[in-house]
């Protein structure tokens, strides 16, 4: 999302912190935590909050490990002493939903995430431990704002306020 509006290809973007406040401003837009999806039959559906040591045995489908959401998923699991079993990794949001609903594995994501996924009907729960992931509306530093990004920011961060999660 940087190297797009960087590039002058988008004027405005939703990424995470960190961002390097030397080439970007941004606007908060809200916090999440980790979750687990997983089919709607599945066990972890009798559970309030899926653990670490409940992943045991468990075959995930998880983003690329070049994706710093990996690393922080499977660094907490290794710390509890439980090694994923990973049966597809793949390299942008969304795909995971089509893995999972289908019954081939269980995912970590976030509940903005998390969010986009509710046509497929899967279960979701929190997961601890838990990363915190911050999203921002992002834009390049000094950046002079039309009324069209005006409202547009406006907007963007309206629909984050309105944005539900796992907890509540």
């Amino acid at each position: 999302i940087g190297e797009h509006i960087l590039a002058g290809r988008a004027d405005l973007g939703i990424s995470r912190l960190p961002l390097d406040p030397r080439l970007f401003e941004w606007a908060p837009l809200g916090s999440a935590r980790n979750v687990c999806i997983f089919h709607p039959d599945h066990r972890f559906a009798k559970q309030t909050c899926i653990e670490a040591q409940d992943l045991a045995g468990e075959t995930i489908v998880d983003i690329d490990p070049q994706f710093a959401a990996h690393q922080m998923n499977f660094n907490a699991l290794r710390f509890a002493g439980v090694e994923p079993d990973i049966l597809v990794e793949f390299d942008c949001n969304g795909h995971e939903a089509g893995y999972v609903s289908a019954g081939l594995g269980i995912s970590i994501t976030n509940e903005i995430i998390a969010r986009e996924y509710a046509a497929f009907h899967l279960g979701i729960r929190p997961v601890e431990p838990s990363a915190l992931y911050h999203y921002v509306a992002i834009w390049q530093k000094g950046r002079t704002f039309s009324n069209a990004l005006n409202v547009s920011l406006e907007a963007i961060i309206a629909a984050f306020s309105n944005v539900p999660t796992a907890r509540g």
